[in-house]
């Protein structure tokens, strides 16, 4: 006796099969396919992928299940589980599509698709509302039903700032960020965790992320050594099994919910204000981008990638009202990925009639045309102070 699902999963099945790549594709303001028969795109559940230049997610357009694997943050599944992904910037929260999230993927292959949701047995699907569309929301670590999560929500006082005291690699890391200085990191809960530290950060250099009223969410974790690993892997003959991670988070914790450098507090800083009167508010894509910028007097928010969700959107768009006379200055990292990701954030900020000018590219640099904004000198920003006066900024 067949189970009452059979028909409902058969006729997924069979939605999937029938529905173009690139009509999801389009949906998303993704590139189109090209015909390619194994596309290439960005990871959607993990912005540290797009820093991989082998941790693209790759969809086979001839497989009618349009399977998809991501070479970095190995996750596996469907045309649904690549849905998933693009609506929520996280994994499936088991590693498959279950329950919930199966529904909604459902839902929105419908929607694509320009049909109603699918039935289940008996019952209809409920509409999702707009709550379930967003990300959730992250716990403050100190709040957090986890009893392991709650014991590092004050890791950042572990934290060594004093290079004499770190090692090689860690020292070597912020040697080269001069601007890093003991009292910027310890402001931004920045530095190194030494080998004996409490959580899976150590030897590590760590980033603390706080929400808008300034309560620990996360950390971030950022392999000192990874330029050396990364090389001898490549020297190797790429081995999949030891290809080294660049960065990590705490699990649980949706980027796609958040800006890095958001507590309301921070962007009333008296030193901020100039900057804020005079350009609006800077985006950029990393956290030593905020930071730089921050030791600078110049206040931005990062996104954590290169493409924002429309829950970061909307946030940037909230703070431009409120504390940056609704302006916003781009300033992507000048490469193809950088900028493609940031046209798309010029134009849905556009939609939402927030006065938005790109600071910079590739082809209009005078110079250092891969600039990145935690590399911006004084030269680099005399040269953007004229850009912008001369645009009306």
């Amino acid at each position: 006796m067949a189970r009452r699902n059979d028909r409902y999963i058969r006729d997924v099945d069979e939605l999937i099969c029938s529905t173009p790549l690139d009509r999801v594709l389009l949906h998303y303001g993704c590139p189109p396919t090209g015909n390619a028969k194994d596309y290439r795109m960005d990871c959607p559940f993990d912005a540290s992928c797009s820093e991989s230049s082998y941790g693209n997610l790759t969809v086979s357009t001839s497989d009618p299940a349009k399977v998809i694997y991501c070479h970095s943050c190995r996750v596996r599944g469907n045309l649904l589980t690549l849905i998933h992904g693009l609506e929520t910037n996280t994994a499936p929260a088991g590693g498959k599509l279950r329950g919930d999230e199966f529904k909604l993927a459902v839902h929105v292959l419908k929607e694509i698709n320009g049909s109603s949701p699918v039935d289940t047995n008996p019952t209809r699907v409920p509409q999702p509302t707009i709550e379930t569309k967003q990300s959730p929301t992250n716990i403050p670590l100190s709040k957090s039903p986890n009893e392991k999560a709650r014991e590092i929500a004050d890791l950042y006082m572990d934290l060594e700032t004093d290079v004499g005291k770190m090692p090689p690699d860690a020292a070597s890391y912020f040697r080269s960020r001069p601007w890093l200085t003991p009292e910027l990191c310890e402001r931004w809960g920045v530095g190194y965790l030494p080998k004996d530290g409490r959580s899976m950060f150590r030897s590590w250099i760590v980033y603390t992320h706080r929400n808008q009223k300034n309560e620990v969410i996360t950390y971030s974790g950022r392999d000192p050594g990874f330029e050396r690993k990364w090389n001898r892997w490549l020297r190797d003959g790429k081995p999949e099994t030891r290809k080294p991670m660049k960065h990590k988070y705490v699990k649980g914790f949706s980027r796609g919910n958040e800006l890095y450098g958001q507590p309301a507090t921070r962007l009333q800083y008296h030193e901020l204000q100039e900057s804020l009167n005079e350009y609006g508010l800077f985006v950029v894509e990393g956290m030593n981008d905020v930071i730089k910028l921050d030791s600078m007097g110049i206040a931005a928010v990062g996104i954590c990638g290169n493409r924002a969700t429309e829950c970061q959107v909307d946030r940037i768009a909230s703070f431009a009202q409120q504390v940056a006379k609704n302006r916003v200055v781009l300033l992507p990292d000048c490469d193809d990925e950088g900028e493609a990701g940031f046209q798309d954030l010029l134009w849905r900020l556009a939609e939402r009639n927030v006065q938005t000018q790109l600071g910079w590219s590739q082809n209009c640099l005078p110079e250092d045309s891969n600039l990145q904004p935690e590399g911006i000198e004084l030269h680099h920003w005399d040269w953007l102070v004229g850009r912008l006066k001369s645009a009306g900024a």
